[in-house]
């Protein structure tokens, strides 16, 4: 352990002696000061009309259906799962290239996980092997769009309504891409959205569940208004990250950003300062020191407004930047690695994250430690950002064959980068390649 921390401490100091450092985390520099002044009074106070017109404006960016939201995109998911009877017994399955708060919600209901095999076309879900995980339990399909790329998801549709099973796109890492010009979060009898802070439209924390089905939003929006508020204590220490992220994650001082979780990880643990991330449900236990699953809180809500008026310029500057990307590779062997949605003519991408399997992945990631934040790599292994030895999980190995094997060497770049950074990430990218 102390041998861990040692390294853990050297590799901060390493990042923060870079000059220019990509994280896959976009703080709110652009937030004026006026703007901040107005949020920070929303601090632990309620406000039904904002979060309303938050989940009003976020449902219009998707489609013409309603969006209800919550403190996390997984306690959208838990209690959706809980409005339509989701209970032990029944299985819902999942791509076995997830996060492990995803496999929690499920286990929270009694139900079991089943995890199907990713598609190498489009980092998401597989229509074959979700086929082959259907059993007479199965209660759930859950569709995954990664890093913004579309899964191949008409087939999976007619899969779930030819069998009757109730059909979720998690759009946690997907927002404003299309198939054949349809918004992804329109295919499915629901979709989950997330606004964590590695996610498209950022709020921090947050996420909503979308339907255009008025009933099952009926029924989501009772369950929603039993939901307990964050603590004013969790809401104030949610607030201290924001600024803090303001400051940090932005590419010319996002290398200092780990030496400083450190040091604030150290300050919290000698003051008993509150942790304000909601991140105790990650692993088995379904005890937690907030209320799960909880409101969105007003001023968060009131971030997001913001994020939505930005999102149509902000969708097109990732756009072009994935294909300067893309085009930064035109005259390497890695293009042969490519996921082939990359160059499918019925998707329109809104990018999260460039994305591919090098087969030297690991050599790859080494290169670019010196100004992408390489840690946060995601789907290195079929469940992510948890501890706990996956069979704990309920995921027996062997059965995501295709995931085990290209996860080890998946690469990402980040996306959500500003307008006037993206020159620089791309120049520092082909030096990789030279």
């Amino acid at each position: 352990m102390i041998q861990k921390r040692i390294r853990q401490f050297l590799t901060s100091v390493y990042q923060a002696s870079q000059s220019t450092y990509f994280g896959f985390v976009q703080g709110h520099a652009h937030l004026l000061p006026e703007d901040l002044n107005q949020i920070n009074k929303l601090v632990g106070l309620q406000s039904e009309k904002i979060v309303a017109d938050f989940e009003s404006q976020f449902a219009e960016l998707v489609g013409e259906g309603e969006a209800i939201s919550y403190a996390a995109a997984r306690m959208g998911f838990y209690d959706l799962m809980r409005v339509i009877g989701v209970t032990k017994g029944d299985e819902v399955i999942l791509l076995g290239a997830t996060c492990a708060v995803m496999v929690n919600a499920v286990m929270r209901t009694g139900a079991t996980p089943v995890f199907a095999d990713i598609d190498p076309d489009t980092f998401g879900s597989c229509s074959h092997t979700i086929s082959s995980s259907i059993t007479q339990q199965t209660r759930m399909i859950v569709a995954q769009h990664s890093f913004g790329i579309p899964c191949d998801i008409s087939p999976i549709v007619k899969l779930a309504r030819e069998q009757n099973i109730f059909l979720l796109e998690d759009c946690a890492l997907t927002l404003g891409s299309k198939v054949n010009g349809v918004g992804v979060g329109n295919f499915g009898d629901a979709a989950l959205f997330s606004t964590d802070h590695s996610k498209p439209l950022n709020t921090l924390t947050g996420g909503l569940i979308y339907t255009c089905d008025i009933d099952l939003a009926r029924r989501m929006r009772i369950s929603q208004a039993a939901c307990s508020e964050l603590s004013i204590a969790r809401q104030k220490a949610l607030w201290s990250r924001i600024m803090l992220e303001a400051r940090y994650c932005v590419p010319v001082r996002y290398g200092r950003m780990a030496l400083v979780d450190l040091f604030v990880s150290l300050r919290k643990r000698l003051t008993n300062e509150g942790e304000g991330f909601l991140s105790e449900d990650s692993a088995l236990s379904h005890v937690t020191t907030y209320p799960y699953p909880a409101k969105l809180p007003a001023f968060l809500a009131a971030i997001g407004l913001i994020e939505i008026n930005r999102w149509p310029l902000v969708a097109v500057e990732r756009s072009i930047l994935l294909m300067r990307l893309i085009s930064a590779l035109s005259d390497s062997q890695i293009g042969i690695c490519l996921p082939k949605a990359y160059t499918n003519k019925a998707l329109q991408i809104v990018p999260l994250r460039f994305a591919w399997v090098e087969p030297k992945g690991t050599n790859v990631r080494k290169a670019m430690r010196h100004f992408v934040h390489v840690s946060w790599t995601w789907f290195m292994q079929p469940i992510i950002a948890t501890s706990e030895p996956l069979e704990n999980l309920g995921y027996r190995a062997g059965s995501c064959p295709v995931s085990e094997r290209i996860g080890p060497n998946m690469v990402n770049i980040p996306c959500n980068v500003a307008k006037k950074d993206g020159a620089k990430l791309i120049a520092l990218f082909k030096r990789v390649y030279v």
